[in-house]
C-alpha cells in the first residue's frame, strides 16, 4: 500500500512560525522512536536548513535524523515504527501513516503530509533516515531565518 499525500490546504507560514513547529515533531518522533525501539539510537545527520526549489518555493528542512541501526527488521517492517510515530503525527496535524511506499533499490520508505505540504519521511536501508521538508514563505529562503535552537 502506498502513501497518498492530502491536497494543500493551508498556505505556507514564515519561518520563524514553521521551524519551531516542525522541529518539536521531528524531537517528539525521534523520542517515540528510541523509547519503543531503544536499541536504536537517532543522532542528526544534516543541521536544519533552507533551500529554493527550481518552481521558486522555499522549502525548510529541519535537521536530518540518521539511526544507528537499521530499523526495517527490529520495527516488525515498520509496524512498530506507526505504532510509536501516529500518534505523534496526530498532535501534529499529520494523518497516520498509511503503510510503505514500494521504492526501487530495498529502501523502505514511509511518509505523512499535512494540510500546509509538509512531508515526514522515513526512510531505511541501513541506516534509517528521518526527513521533514516544509513549504515556507520566505522572502529571502536563506538559512539565516532559521531561528537559533
Amino acid at each position: 500500500m502506498t502513501s497518498s499525500a492530502p491536497p494543500v490546504t493551508v498556505a505556507p507560514a514564515p519561518v520563524a512560525e514553521s521551524f519551531p513547529e516542525y522541529d518539536a515533531l521531528r524531537a517528539e518522533l525521534i523520542a517515540a522512536l528510541e523509547a519503543k525501539m531503544p536499541d536504536i539510537s537517532w543522532t542528526m545527520d544534516k543541521p536544519a536548513t533552507l533551500a529554493t526549489l527550481k518552481d521558486g518555493r522555499c522549502m525548510l528542512y529541519p535537521q536530518t535524523m540518521k539511526s544507528s541501526a537499521d530499523v526495517v527488521e527490529p520495527s516488525n517492517q515498520f509496524a512498530d515504527i506507526f505504532a510509536a510515530g501516529d500518534p505523534v503525527l496526530t498532535r501534529h496535524g499529520f494523518p497516520p501513516f498509511d503503510g510503505t511506499d514500494a521504492v526501487p533499490g530495498g529502501w523502505v520508505v514511509a511518509r505523512s503530509t499535512d494540510a500546509a505540504g509538509a512531508t515526514l519521511t522515513i526512510e531505511s536501508k541501513s541506516p534509517a533516515y528521518l526527513r521533514i521538508s516544509v513549504p515556507v514563505d520566505s522572502p529571502t529562503c536563506s538559512a539565516d531565518e532559521i531561528p537559533p535552537s
